[in-house]
């Protein structure tokens, strides 16, 4: 003390050293330093637990170069094959670096261990390790649970696939003998109402393959199994095909439906069976949800981005902003009065969200209640081939 009865600086000094001391051992950190000599200067706790044959080595003052030839020749630290011990000592000293190759480590009880290696201002090294086994058995049980789940998915898309295969056997036959009873290809039915059965039997079993084949295709994606046959795709083809396809529901609906694609209209590297069920897909939807009276227009542009853009229009009974992702979820069904009337899969919008996001593309969805609903195949600009097509003007089907 001091004649005012303040400590000294070296009292002060010592308490600092020795506060700091203490913290050090409370810490359940393990450190090691070496000041700019490279000799120990303090080894708390932590470290001694968790490497007690190491500590009878990790004494104050000694130099690092000692201890490291110490705890090799303890096999305490594993011998390096591609040199000799005293010259990969020799290395990590002069270069400081680190005894381990990589960071994390595993004790012998099962412990694991992450360290880092710090060379400090002015020379000194500073080594801490944390114990992170908790954190390592999340990892795991995280891992376990992602593969039981991925094991699950796989046994489900299996499943899936082969009872669509198992069921499409015999959906063709009936597909095939209601359509030899509607030709009478072996003599007439007799009554007229037979004629009306068949063809209820042909609607049916056609609307249920279009479901099957509609599982099958969810199933690969899922699975990540479908592959791409690309080539190059004129979508003015694509639409017309589509038009032919769908314009004969939409007369019998009294819908007005019509397609323009603003010239110039370029190819496209797509799968041209996956556009084509796209679009279709798009387009039996506008047509479906739209009542008589009402109007489906498709239409394609290039977007600013150098993309190109495939665009189903309808005046129908649109969806609400909170609808949109039930709509686009596997098996989403829309509860609404306008929307019970009309069957589906619910598989026919997740299945376009999944062909466009496989061609690196996106689908766009804005509807209103009442208003209709625009759907946007949206292709980026690497699907636009450079050789834009010749100009094929408007194609319109009412």
């Amino acid at each position: 003390m001091t004649k005012n009865g303040k400590q000294a600086p070296a009292a002060a000094a010592a308490m600092q050293v020795g506060l700091i001391e203490r913290a050090l051992d409370a810490s359940d950190i393990a450190v090691v330093m070496y000041d700019a000599a490279d000799r120990l200067a303090c080894c708390n706790t932590a470290f001694r637990h968790f490497h007690p044959d190491w500590s009878p080595h990790f004494r104050a003052g000694r130099p690092r170069h000692d201890i490291l030839r110490d705890c090799l020749a303890s096999g305490l630290i594993p011998p390096r094959e591609e040199e000799s011990g005293e010259v990969w000592i020799g290395r990590l000293v002069s270069e400081r670096q680190p005894p381990w190759t990589k960071p994390e480590q595993q004790l012998a009880d099962g412990r694991w261990l992450r360290g880092e290696f710090k060379v400090l201002e002015g020379g000194g090294i500073l080594v801490t390790q944390v114990d992170i086994t908790v954190e390592r058995q999340r990892e795991m049980t995280l891992l376990l649970q992602r593969s039981e789940a991925e094991r699950a998915d796989r046994s489900k898309t299996e499943f899936l696939s082969n009872m669509t295969h198992e069921l499409r056997t015999p959906l063709n036959a009936i597909l095939g003998f209601s359509e030899l009873i509607m030709s009478e290809v072996n003599g007439p039915l007799g009554d007229a109402r037979y004629r009306s059965y068949a063809a209820s039997i042909r609607e049916s079993g056609e609307y249920l393959l279009s479901i099957i084949n509609d599982l099958l295709d969810m199933a690969k994606f899922n699975a990540g199994r479908t592959q791409l046959a690309e080539a190059r795709v004129n979508p003015a083809r694509i639409v017309a095909a589509v038009v032919r396809m769908v314009e004969g529901r939409a007369r019998h609906g009294a819908v007005d439906f019509h397609a323009a694609l603003e010239p110039p209209t370029p190819d496209l590297l797509a799968d041209e069976r996956q556009v084509k069920q796209m679009l279709l897909n798009l387009a039996s939807n506008a047509v479906k949800f739209t009542p008589p009276g009402g109007e489906v227009h498709i239409t394609g542009v290039m977007t600013e981005e150098g993309g190109y853009a495939l665009i189903v229009r309808d005046t129908g009974i649109g969806m609400s902003e909170a609808e949109i992702p039930v709509a686009l979820a596997p098996f989403g069904q829309i509860d609404s009065p306008l929307a019970r009337g009309h069957h589906g899969s619910g598989l026919g919008l997740p299945l376009v969200k999944s062909m466009i996001e496989a061609h690196g593309g996106r689908l766009l969805l804005v509807s209103r209640p009442g208003m209709g609903t625009t759907a946007t195949l949206l292709f980026p600009a690497r699907r636009v081939l450079a050789e834009i097509a010749a100009p094929t003007g408007e194609q319109t089907a009412k």
